[in-house]
């Protein structure tokens, strides 16, 4: 076994390795081989996201074993910002589905910001944080 690890470590060696765009692309092809499996009829279609998402693979695979860090690094830099806006979506709806009952959230008029104020009924004044404007907002 130390055999093989040794033997792994130098076939590595040198190697970009894993990443996020790395993992998206693990993800997404995962995703379109789970969808491609609805179209059992649709011979076409099933075939298309299958070579899709084994060209997805193979850019992962590609990717993983490069030997030119600096590009794939750009790549990934590249990359962040729209993965990092993605999950950042997620994550705030999924907070507000969470404090549906206890919370409410409103937008800062000058600054856009998403802000969370406890669920009471009456007229309120908000302060953004981020900011420091304030304005009215009446919970009914």
């Amino acid at each position: 076994m130390r055999n093989f690890l040794y033997k792994y470590a130098a076939f590595m060696e040198g190697s970009y390795g894993f990443d996020v765009l790395g993992g998206a692309l693990i993800v997404l092809s995962l995703i379109l081989n789970i969808i491609s499996r609805f179209f059992f009829r649709l011979f076409w279609v099933r075939l298309t996201l299958q070579l899709v998402s084994l060209g997805l693979v193979a850019l992962f695979v590609f990717r993983f074993l490069s030997t030119k860090p600096y590009k794939r690094s750009r790549e990934n830099e590249f990359f962040k910002p729209a993965i990092d806006a993605v999950v950042n979506f997620f994550k705030f709806n999924y907070k507000r589905l969470r404090d549906g009952r206890t919370h409410r959230y409103y937008k800062c008029p000058k600054c856009k910001a998403q802000l969370r104020v406890k669920n009471i009924k009456g007229k309120h004044t908000i302060r953004c944080p981020k900011c420091g404007t304030h304005f009215e907002k009446t919970i009914r």
